[in-house]
């Protein structure tokens, strides 16, 4: 009977030293804060390379997309006049923070003696920010299309259609079309890219939900009007490909 009596005790002797130690574990995590094991963080997401906060904020509504004949937005235009370029990335992203009607701020380098503003940064109204995350390298060239449907643009001149660089490169019409006739047309055909002025033009572009834009092949004051230019996106004079002297180099001794 001492046996048996002495093994119960050395049991319960067990029992109430194992229930201590977990207790003691408990309140020793209580004290220090100890947390169940977090799940894993989220992947990190790319930050942009350059601290962008003292670039100047231009704020206002977004009137419309600025598109390239390719149906890419290549910048916004907002309420007040101001033609808003950013790079590609930056334009393809732009569509699920900020739509026509909203208010719009964007972090960017202001044009001087012109209304643009080269973006960096965009902010939607419901907070959420996108931003250039290579802005030391040189805007992506936005696609033209060389082939696809002639739409038609008639109507009345809102703006003359910059470039990053300032240049008159087309122009912004009131109904939100978008024509371009490239730099040097523009010079020649400023009397008809000016504000209030009547234009009809045509060329290869898109017309779709989110906007008209083209590369003017046929452009005048109107349809009777319209003379023939090289498009914005017309490939420089020389052989075309295939033929004999497309490999030939200008002042090279073969071309001779």
């Amino acid at each position: 009977m001492d046996i048996h009596r002495r093994s119960s005790c050395r049991l319960l002797a067990g029992v109430l030293v194992a229930g201590s130690l977990v207790a003691g574990n408990a309140h020793a995590a209580g004290r220090t804060g100890g947390q169940p094991t977090a799940a894993a963080p989220a992947a990190t997401q790319i930050a942009p390379v350059f601290d962008l906060a003292p670039l100047p904020v231009t704020s206002g509504q977004l009137v419309q997309y600025i598109l390239s004949p390719a149906g890419q937005i290549a910048g916004l235009l907002l309420g007040d006049g101001t033609q808003v370029f950013c790079p590609q990335d930056l334009g393809e992203n732009l569509p699920a923070i900020a739509r026509p009607g909203e208010q719009v701020s964007i972090s960017g380098l202001k044009g001087i003696g012109h209304p643009i503003v080269r973006a960096y940064a965009i902010t939607g109204p419901r907070g959420q920010r996108i931003a250039d995350v290579r802005p030391a390298s040189a805007p992506a060239p936005y696609d033209s299309p060389s082939i696809g449907p002639d739409v038609p643009v008639d109507g009345t001149v809102l703006a003359p259609l910059y470039d990053m660089q300032g240049k008159v490169q087309g122009a912004i019409m009131r109904d939100h079309s978008v024509v371009y006739v490239g730099e040097s047309n523009a010079t020649r055909l400023a009397a008809w890219l000016r504000p209030g002025a009547s234009l009809h033009a045509i060329g290869i572009g898109v017309s779709g939900e989110r906007g008209t834009a083209i590369n003017a092949r046929e452009i005048g004051p109107d349809v009777n009007q319209a003379i023939h230019i090289e498009p914005a996106d017309a490939p420089p004079p020389g052989a075309f490909p295939g033929s004999a002297g497309y490999d030939v180099i200008p002042g090279s001794a073969t071309a001779q």
